[in-house]
């Protein structure tokens, strides 16, 4: 996929979940000159890649701790600069009904606090299947789920959502990492630009 990226610098959150993936997208968006806060409560994990990555910083927090990341928001956004762009991501087996186990709600209260001159928050839900092992058809039908909300919800959030589903097909998750993982983090860092501004509430697919 090739994508206008604009050079612009960006801060990102990123919450990881226990896929290589995390460390893969956020180095790759680190290397187009943005900064990335970087939230885990495994610090081996948090050190190496912020050791690694001179435009990564790792915070400890716990990514099942909703009121840590809430108040992770706020000490970015006080001590380094505001937050464009929230990167969250989730493993096919935490979702439920198509709700994504860290609501939107946090981000978007975040959000209505912030200037009006300010750009308006971009969030991105990075979702991997089950098994490291190979997807099953269950993310193909989830996607189609997430289209099918995309034109129902309004968005009355405030903020800039969006949903990237990431299958390797039949391949192990980690051999076809490095080329999704590319390809994620060109999307996801052009969503968070102003050249996307229309582009919400989307549902994205990356499959090799």
């Amino acid at each position: 996929m090739n994508l206008p990226l604009a050079m612009d610098s960006q801060l990102y959150i990123v919450i990881p979940s226990l896929e290589p993936l995390s460390q893969i997208i956020s180095k790759h968006l680190a290397e187009k000159g943005n900064s990335i806060v970087y939230l885990t409560d495994n610090e081996s994990e948090g050190y190496a890649i912020a050791a690694e990555e001179p435009r990564v910083r790792y915070r400890f927090c716990s990514p099942h701790d909703l009121n840590a990341i809430e108040h992770e928001l706020y000490w970015v956004e006080r001590n380094i600069s505001p937050i464009n762009s929230v990167v969250v991501m989730v493993n096919e087996e935490d979702i439920e009904q198509e709700r994504m186990p860290i609501s939107e709600d946090i981000f978007s209260l975040y959000a209505s606090r912030l200037n009006e001159n300010q750009p308006q928050l971009s969030l991105t839900y990075v979702i991997t299947p089950k098994s490291k092992e190979k997807s099953s058809d269950s993310l193909a039908d989830l996607h189609l789920k997430l289209c099918e909300l995309a034109h129902k919800d309004q968005n009355g959030s405030g903020i800039k959502i969006n949903h990237v589903v990431l299958s390797p097909g039949h391949e192990p998750l980690e051999g076809v990492c490095a080329s999704i993982a590319r390809d994620a983090s060109d999307l996801i860092h052009f969503l968070s630009t102003n050249r996307a501004k229309a582009m919400q509430q989307q549902a994205f697919y990356f499959s090799n």
